[in-house]
């Protein structure tokens, strides 16, 4: 039995960000105090700090500006790190890949912007037997002499894992998140105790690429936001979903989620005037310019087409509740949060047909076939869309308990 529980969750404590990590993160920590009272353990979320650990009592509200400045100067990052590996010789421009300098970066950007000074009174001392659990983005965490002092200390480190895609995908991906997932799996290797996915089909691609380890796996929950205030939304949003037929996405918008093939599918709606709009709701992520071009400068943007990057949870439910579907066409994902988010809400979700959406999403929702371009187009043009009746999927309490039970066994 161990003494006590710790959550680490130092990435989204730093970050400011309130995407699909962020927001699991989050909700585990909200429910961790009525699971550590049901299962009679001392559960503490902790934030790392110059190798020493703190508690803390809630999570910093990031203001917009913030946010928008760290994306400017990794802009910046990324556009002077191409100019030198133009200029530098190969040898040398390697090293500009390295990393633990794309860490590096990030974490002084963190810490410039976001971090707040950890009060002394608030260090954690550890003990044998204590486990802490990597909840956050593991490859962040590359202070791999903290891992060893806690090994050395007799307390086990259990991590959890969202998915390989940057390994088994890279295309989707940065060289950069490639390369820090790559190296924190080696160098973490010795240091943790069991991996814990969040899919059984991502505990299948870890325990193939990694081999050697124990492994297990738990669901995320539903019910992410309960605090759900209709007054308190914008009737500038409300208006995006008066009309019947407004299909949805909620997704960071990178490569792998594949916004285009949607794009392409109402583009095709719209020339057979189709009344019918389209709201994408996520920020700009990674190799996105094209993209992001084509969307801005389309002919029905804000009036059919909608793009929204500062979404709050409030105003999110109030989309799962109006929108008429949910579009989810990923290429690859790790579980796929907004699908459940939205059944949850009763709304309809139709999904691109690849393994993880049909370990989640079941004979619950619609789904469509990515290597035909004209699939999604089809189902919407003829209505097929499964609705949602007695849908049920356990919740955030549930999801925080069965990580904890499992941590504790693996």
């Amino acid at each position: 039995m161990p003494n006590k529980i710790y959550l680490d969750c130092t990435p989204t404590y730093n970050s400011g960000l309130n995407t699909g990590i962020q927001r699991v993160v989050k909700n585990i920590v909200k429910h961790a105090p009525e699971v550590a009272k049901e299962l009679q353990i001392p559960i503490v979320p902790v934030v790392s700090l110059c190798g020493a650990y703190y508690t803390f009592e809630a999570f910093p509200h990031i203001s917009p500006t913030k946010n928008a400045l760290k994306t400017f100067l990794k802009k910046i990052y990324v556009s002077t790190r191409a100019f030198l590996d133009y200029l530098l010789p190969t040898a040398l421009s390697r090293m500009l890949y390295h990393p633990s300098l794309a860490i590096f970066a990030n974490k002084v950007t963190d810490k410039i912007l976001f971090s707040k000074k950890r009060e002394a009174s608030r260090e954690v001392t550890m003990r044998p037997n204590d486990i802490v659990i990597l909840l956050d983005s593991t490859w962040l965490n590359n202070n791999y002499k903290q891992l060893e002092e806690l090994k050395q200390n007799s307390i086990k480190i259990v991590a959890v894992l969202y998915d390989i895609i940057p390994i088994t995908h890279p295309e989707f991906c940065t060289i950069d998140l490639t390369n820090s997932l790559k190296d924190w799996y080696k160098k973490a290797a010795p240091y943790i105790d069991g991996y814990i996915a969040i899919s059984k089909s991502v505990q299948v691609e870890i325990q193939a690429y990694l081999k050697q380890g124990k492994f297990d796996y738990f669901y995320l929950g539903t019910n992410f936001s309960t605090e759900y205030d209709e007054q308190k939304v914008p009737d500038s949003f409300k208006n995006l979903f008066k009309t019947p037929n407004t299909y949805l996405t909620v997704s960071t918008i990178e490569p792998r989620k594949n916004h285009a093939y949607i794009l392409d599918t109402f583009d095709a709606l719209w020339q057979s005037k189709e009344d019918v709009t389209y709201v994408m709701i996520g920020r700009e992520g990674w190799n996105m310019k094209h993209l992001m071009h084509r969307i801005t400068t389309h002919e029905l943007y804000n009036k059919k087409l909608f793009l929204l990057t500062d979404t709050d949870d409030n105003a999110l439910v109030y989309a799962y509740k109006h929108a008429k579907a949910l579009l989810f066409a990923s290429h690859v994902e790790g579980f796929g949060l907004p699908i459940i988010e939205s059944l949850f809400y009763r709304l309809p979700v139709i999904a691109s047909d690849t393994p993880i959406h049909k370990e989640i999403g079941r004979e619950n929702i619609s789904y469509f076939d990515l290597a035909n371009p004209s699939s999604l187009q089809h189902i919407i043009q003829t209505q097929n869309i499964k609705p949602v009746h007695d849908f049920i999927w356990q919740d955030w309490h549930q999801s925080t308990k069965e990580l904890i039970l499992k941590s504790k066994e693996i």
